[in-house]
């Protein structure tokens, strides 16, 4: 069994998966929502960024487009076979993120 503080932190992601455009400069690059807090998310992609790199995020959101800014803390790439398991992709960490984020995630994770 996963501990207390793990199974907290599991709960409050979203794993419903959105589309998510990335890159340094500009959001260039496609990628999938793997899950999403108020404070990171999981970007299922074969094109992974180096950690420590800042990105450009804009995440699509029904009708609306999210932009937020991000650092890479992790990446693993790999063939493109893995992409739907979650086993290649990267992990950003959200910088100066909107303190209503999740409030503007949740309801439209729950619809899905």
């Amino acid at each position: 069994m996963k501990p207390k503080a793990a199974r907290t932190q599991m709960a409050r992601r979203s794993r419903r998966r959105f589309t998510v455009h990335f890159g340094p400069d500009r959001p260039r690059h496609i990628g999938y929502s793997g899950n999403i807090s108020s404070s990171g998310m999981m970007i299922r992609t074969i094109r992974v960024c180096a950690p420590g790199t800042r990105l450009h995020l804009e995440i699509e959101l029904l009708r609306r487009t999210l932009r937020l800014k991000g650092l890479v803390v992790w990446a693993k790439g790999g063939e493109v076979r893995w992409l739907p398991s979650g086993r290649i992709g990267m992990g950003v960490k959200f910088i100066d993120p909107p303190e209503a984020l999740m409030d503007t995630v949740a309801p439209i994770a729950l619809e899905g």
